[in-house]
């Protein structure tokens, strides 16, 4: 099972950034085998938040039409939507009591644990470090 991170969202949907050409491809696998892949809830929310940025976009996008995006990839793309679980917190916790373990990390811990619990094996995001240690197989950065 396939995943993304909202980075590669945000790029496939912003023709004016340099990392859409990069960032495309992925989004039109996940259109293409929509069975292959699931997107994080979580992923999906921190898109809205992106997209709706004056810091992030020159030209942030409106309250419905940044809603309206991220419905589409929830409710209309045809892949699988997956949130926070009960059964998640097994695989987060241990992680969060590590000696070290940096409190910034914490909601990229949570999005890996999420994606774990549900079958993903490779994920698609820039920051291939942050998600490195958590157990998916294959972290991949298209963009590099």
């Amino acid at each position: 099972m396939n995943s993304l991170d909202t980075n590669i969202l945000l790029y496939a949907s912003n023709t004016s950034c340099p990392e859409h050409a990069a960032a495309r491809p992925v989004v039109d696998q996940l259109l293409a085998k929509p069975g292959d892949w699931v997107i994080a809830d979580q992923v999906l929310l921190e898109l809205y938040r992106a997209l709706r940025n004056p810091k992030v976009l020159a030209r942030p996008r409106s309250a419905g039409e940044a809603a309206r995006l991220i419905n589409f990839y929830r409710e209309e793309a045809g892949c699988a939507h997956v949130g926070y679980e009960e059964g998640v917190w097994k695989l987060l916790f241990p992680l969060l009591e590590k000696t070290g373990f940096p409190a910034a990390r914490t909601f990229d811990a949570q999005l890996a644990a999420t994606l774990r619990h549900h079958g993903v094996t490779r994920f698609y995001t820039r920051n291939t470090k942050d998600f490195s240690g958590y157990g998916i197989r294959d972290i991949v950065n298209p963009v590099d």
